[in-house]
Parts: C-alpha cells; structure tokens; sequence
C-alpha cells in the first residue's frame, strides 16, 4: 500500500511540466504563491512539492508566509497586486476567508491581468465570480472525514477487541481545527454521519478544537487522559494528521501505539499524509491517514496558469477532472496500516 503510494505521488511530480507541454500553450516564466502559515506541517510540505513542479515547469516560484496573520498576508498581497506592469500568475493559501474578494476585484482592475488561484483554503463564490481569471484548486473536506471513517470502520470490524472496556461502544476523541473553519466543520460531521450509518455503537466521549497544531493535541490528549483514563478512550479521529501525530506522542508517554503490537494500542486517524504520518503508520503508530495529494494540486494548478484559457470543458479534459464555476477538487486517496 505505502510503496504504491509512493509510486503515484513520483509519477504526480513528474507529471505537471508533461500535463502543461501537452496543453500547448505559454508557460509563465515567474509566478508568486502566498502561504497562510508555513509552519503548518501540510503547508510546509505543501511548500515543497510546488517548488519542485515549478522547477519541473521551468518556472520561477517566488513563495511568501503570511505565518497565520491576516493583516501581514494583505500587505504582501496589497504590495504584489498594485504592480501594474506584472503579470505572472498569483497561487493564494488564505489566512482570511473574507480577503478574497477584494483581492479578486484587485487583480481585476490591474492592467497585467494576473491569473489568481486560490489553493487549500475557502474562498466566496463572489470572488471567483468577480474575476475571469479567478480560480480554485483544492479538494471536498467531506470526503476527506468519509475516508477516515472508513479506515476507522474496517478497522472496528476486524477488531471487536478494539472495545476494551468492553461496554459495546467505541470512545471516541475528536480534534478538530479551527472552531469557526469550514474544513474541520466539514470533515468532523462527515466523520460522524459515516459512522451513523455503519450501524457501529459509537459516543465521542471527548473532543477538542486543537487548531491543526501537533502541540495542542498533545495537550488535549493528556487532558482526556486525566479526566477519563485511558480504559475509556477507544480511538482518536484528528482533522489533520499533525493533530493525529500529536495525540499519538500523548499516547506514547503511557507505552500506547509504539509499535502496533500488543493490547496498548488505539486507532488513530488523520487528514493529509504528511511524512512523519507516513512514517508512523509504516511502524505500527498510526492507523491511517487520506491522503491530500499535494503533487496533484501543484499540478492542476501550473496547468490552468500555462493553459491561459476560460474554456472549462478544454481544462477539464486536461485535467482529466471535472470543472465547475472555474474550481477543480482534487480527489483524496486513503493510506493505511494493514492490522
């Protein structure tokens, strides 16, 4: 599973300078990509995998972090978009939903006319409709939180002894992103609905909003821990796998999830398959991760720039994606531990 894994995402990275000579078209020379936080572990990842698609399509990626603050991330923005002689294209991670508006109408009133696409993050639908060359490239958090609870699932039904305690339901602990994000809303309520449906007798017996940060799950769990013990915590579903990794550190500390083995072992599921998840669900630590599959966002992302086109259906059968209102979602693949 994990060396299939691998191989696809090596062929994805290989294939954005293929995707866009094939396209036939101008590929630009320069363009600026604008980070909501580079210390996000995804974003940092993220980071780098465009930096090698942009290298791999002879372009110059000039890359910039807003380091999560919303008033930095305008400047930068405010400072790149009144640049009325530059044209090259504008790859956004927002730090504020509500910026993406103004910052569309911006480009759209620069005489260079630069490509703007977000990435990751939500934007409106009323900044996309305020300029043709706005676009959105990222991926369906709800079927994000189907996956894990798929994995979760398969996993439970393999293993009735995952109930320890032996009360005919699975404890669950719930770490969730930001409170008011709309992709912890989405993924955390998938999650929930797929296991409504399973039929599986379930109860989140704890949950947490620790903001995407390895550090505040790590404290979360050490606070579950303290007030209900560790006999009544069951699995560990996490928005993201820094979380995941972070309550799995917790788990650690009281000889869980070092290696699989044994009966000191809960379930533990994350969001983006970032390396060290990887690496932990390689050792037995972690149960699975879906995959956000960074090589194929980078990819659609210089092809819709070097396609330079607002005809969806020729971007679509490019893409091999479908494309509606100028937004492409790219799919997620799950990635798990064979117990």
């Amino acid at each position: 599973m994990l060396k299939k894994f691998k191989s696809s995402a090596a062929a994805a990275m290989l294939g954005a300078a293929a995707v866009m000579s094939s396209a036939q078209a101008a590929v630009p020379d320069n363009a600026d990509i604008f980070y909501y936080n580079l210390a996000d572990q995804f974003i940092s990842s993220f980071s780098k995998t465009a930096e090698k698609a942009a290298l791999a399509a002879n372009i110059k990626l000039k890359a910039y972090n807003a380091a999560d603050d919303a008033f930095l991330q305008s400047q930068q923005l405010d400072t790149r978009i009144s640049d009325k002689k530059n044209s090259a294209p504008l790859f956004v991670n927002l730090v504020d939903f509500s910026y993406g508006l103004p910052l569309a109408q911006a480009a759209k009133a620069n005489p260079a006319q630069p490509y703007l696409v977000f990435f990751n993050r939500p934007v409106s639908k009323d900044a996309l409709a305020a300029y043709d060359k706005a676009w959105y490239v990222s991926t369906d958090a709800r079927e994000s939180g189907t996956y894990q609870a798929e994995i979760l699932i398969e996993y439970l039904q393999k293993h009735p002894e995952a109930d320890r305690n032996k009360n005919g339901e699975i404890e669950i602990l719930m770490l969730k992103g930001e409170s008011t994000h709309t992709d912890a809303l989405l993924r955390t309520q998938a999650v929930i609905d797929k296991l409504n449906a399973s039929g599986i007798k379930y109860r989140i017996v704890y949950s947490a909003n620790a903001n995407w940060d390895f550090q505040q799950a790590f404290a979360s769990t050490e606070q579950a821990i303290a007030r209900l013990s560790l006999n009544n915590i069951e699995a560990v579903v996490a928005n993201n796998d820094a979380m995941a990794l972070g309550a799995i550190t917790a788990l650690n500390q009281y000889d869980y999830n070092l290696d699989g083995k044994g009966d000191k072992y809960l379930p533990v599921v994350g969001i983006d398959a970032i390396d060290n998840a990887i690496t932990a669900i390689r050792e037995g630590r972690m149960l699975g991760t879906v995959c956000n599959d960074a090589e194929r966002i980078s990819e659609v992302m210089f092809t819709i720039v070097s396609m330079d086109t607002a005809d969806e259906q020729a971007v679509s059968k490019q893409l091999g994606l479908p494309v509606e209102n100028r937004t492409v979602m790219v799919p997620y693949r799950k990635v798990k531990a064979d117990l």
